[in-house]
């Protein structure tokens, strides 16, 4: 079987559309209330990469949980 690359395509905080590969998200975070100024406006949920980078965006970590469920 030829392993295929699936993209979903998120938004940062400021809008700009992010093309992710579901393979390399590890996992996600949702902002805690008590952190408030560590993300910026409109952030919704900080996606964690295998490469050990991150991104945060607009869409809710549910969100993204669905996408990646139905892009499988």
């Amino acid at each position: 079987m030829i392993p295929m690359l699936v993209m979903i395509i998120l938004h940062s905080g400021s809008g700009t559309p992010l093309d992710l590969n579901t393979a390399m998200i590890t996992n996600l975070r949702n902002p805690e209330p008590a952190n408030s100024g560590v993300f910026a406006k409109g952030v919704q949920c900080q996606v964690n990469l295998a490469d050990g980078k991150f991104v945060t965006v607009k869409e809710t970590c549910a969100e993204v949980r669905r996408l990646m469920e139905t892009t499988k």
